[in-house]
């Protein structure tokens, strides 16, 4: 995935939805509750975090290399520190008009992308990666990213590295990948690293690394729905490109697929689901084409248990389970995105509003981006 598709994507989607009138239409089916995610950043602002009502961090958390495929911004697990994908825009580039019509050339430096670590205790604010982006955080504290193999994204030239990983904030990085290529980093599932290899044409292998060169092949043509809550299994899910639209539950250590469902045989308003869901306890939810799916996972076998139309149509990106009922998410908007609280027992989306206003940054929209960790288990074990 490049910036330039990346960026055009999302103003489309952006587009058609404020063309749609879908705003209007959130707000007139908002549940009286409709509440953000618990943490969550809005350009530059951090919300959510306890006892303080705004942290303003360095840059604005964005991930124009990954998407969603991977969050904008990590809490570590003991909470105090949170690590978040920046982007250093080197020259402009309008991805509504073509390089050549900019004077881009092949090869020319647009931007640096990197990552940073904001410290919740002292407000410290510092570069941790130059030149790289994704980052997973297991609940021992080691961290896991993508180094690229060099530090500035050139037009028309992949942006490949490897994946290194620290047994700690502080320590030295040691790289788990053995040929360079491009990696995006989404999550730990207990001692494994799962993260993609990206193919041209933007199809996605998802890769187990089990540690320094060690690494296989957990699904190809595949989006990490979500990990376990043990973080023993993987929830995938796989396009129409490669049959039946599929969610399927793999064993992360040895691969195995322990349990199938064609998503042809349910409910067709889910069509089909995306990845960068949640799991939590027998409860799955994934983003769908109208909405949000959510599954019931037990033993070997998938079951839908409904899936929640929004308001306008498409998908709800990154949604989360929230509490009580709840699933929060969000949807593209003119404005760069709007959070979105579903009820699955209702069925019911609501436009979270009031929220922050902020000024977009280096070509982008003022995203809003929950704050999570993929990563399984968590601290503590859960």
């Amino acid at each position: 995935m490049t910036a330039r598709t990346t960026i055009l994507i999302g103003l489309l989607i952006a587009l058609l939805a404020s063309g749609c009138g879908a705003a209007s239409r959130e707000q007139g089916t908002q549940p009286p509750t409709a509440r953000p995610p618990a943490l969550y950043t809005v350009g530059k602002s951090l919300l959510g975090v306890p006892g303080r009502a705004r942290v303003t961090l360095a840059a604005a958390p964005v991930t124009p290399l990954a998407g969603w495929l991977t969050p904008a911004a990590v809490p570590s697990p003991d909470g105090r520190y949170i690590a978040y994908n920046a982007w250093h825009e080197i020259r402009k580039d309008d991805p509504a008009l073509s390089w050549k019509d900019q004077g881009i050339s092949q090869g020319d430096p647009l931007a640096r992308p990197s990552i940073r670590l904001h410290d919740l205790q002292t407000s410290a604010d510092k570069p941790y990666v130059d030149g790289g982006f994704s980052l997973a955080w297991r609940s021992d504290g080691a961290v896991a990213y993508f180094q690229g193999a060099e530090r500035q994204y050139r037009a028309g030239v992949p942006y490949v590295g490897h994946i290194v990983v620290r047994n700690s904030v502080g320590s030295r990085a040691r790289r788990w990948t053995t040929t360079d290529d491009r990696y995006i980093v989404a999550g730990w599932a207990g001692p494994t690293l799962l993260a993609y290899r990206e193919h041209e044409g933007e199809a996605l292998d998802l890769l187990a690394l089990d540690g320094p060169g060690e690494v296989r092949v957990l699904a190809t043509n595949a989006g990490l729905v979500a990990i376990s809550p043990d973080g023993s299994d993987a929830l995938v899910e796989h396009g129409p490109e490669t049959g039946p639209p599929r969610v399927q539950l793999l064993a992360v250590a040895s691969g195995a697929r322990l349990a199938t469902l064609d998503l042809t045989t349910v409910d067709p308003a889910v069509g089909v689901v995306s990845y960068a869901g949640d799991w939590q306890g027998s409860m799955a939810v994934a983003p769908s084409a109208s909405g949000v799916a959510v599954f019931r996972i037990s033993g070997r076998t998938i079951e839908l248990v409904r899936a929640v139309r929004a308001a306008g149509g498409g998908g709800v990106a990154e949604p989360r389970f929230a509490g009580g009922t709840h699933v929060t998410g969000w949807k593209s908007t003119s404005s760069g995105g709007a959070f979105v609280d579903c009820d699955r027992l209702t069925g019911r989306c609501g436009r979270v509003v009031p929220l922050p206003t902020a000024r977009g940054v280096n070509g982008f929209p003022t995203w809003r981006r929950p704050v999570y960790n993929p990563s399984r288990p968590r601290e503590g074990g859960q």
